[in-house]
């Protein structure tokens, strides 16, 4: 493994590699600081005032960056959730990107997709969409999931940044400068 790690920013349309260690990070923006996802060589902005939960079941890795403590309140209602898969296509018995693929037209199926797009940079294949779940008697939310397949190391990043409909276009703004950061390993 490099002692140089190689780390991918993402901005909402456009990926891009980018050298970095926690040394070489850019300061955060005005709001935010790092949280580092160590066990994935990993970091993401958390806004200040926000909670940080990190869980790890079989092969998955997941971390949570919510606006709620969902230790006192049981649940968050906008958050952006993080679960890296490692070793997808032994349970998967397919490439991370083509689970990725299926993953985005298994949600245009059951929900009326707002957007959909692809990109891809380096090692990393990534699908982009957003849609409403507005289900009977319940709050409307938005979700945005955003897929990074890595089929060089066989993970998958899963994340998704969810917030009530009625509050989308001001949890949109912050959703957007968490993903335009984001930045990750690629040897993971």
């Amino acid at each position: 493994m490099n002692t140089v790690q190689t780390y991918l920013i993402l901005t909402p349309f456009l990926l891009a590699t980018a050298l970095g260690a926690e040394d070489k990070l850019s300061p955060a923006p005005s709001g935010y600081s790092w949280q580092n996802l160590a066990s994935i060589k990993s970091y993401v902005l958390k806004p200040n005032g926000w909670f940080f939960k990190e869980t790890k079941k079989g092969n998955t890795e997941g971390f949570l960056v919510s606006k709620e403590n969902i230790d006192k309140s049981g649940g968050a209602k906008t958050s952006l959730t993080l679960n890296c898969i490692h070793d997808l296509p032994k349970k998967a018995l397919k490439s991370p990107s083509a689970y990725s693929a299926e993953f985005a037209d298994a949600a245009a199926a059951k929900y009326k997709l707002v957007e959909r797009t692809t990109s891809s940079q380096g090692p990393f294949k990534a699908v982009r969409f957003r849609y409403v779940d507005a289900p009977a008697g319940k709050e409307s939310m938005t979700v945005l999931n955003l897929l990074i397949a890595n089929d060089k190391t066989g993970t998958l990043f899963l994340i998704l940044f969810e917030s009530p409909t009625s509050e989308w276009e001001e949890a949109k703004k912050i959703g957007d400068v968490i993903l335009k950061k984001l930045m990750l390993d690629d040897e993971v």
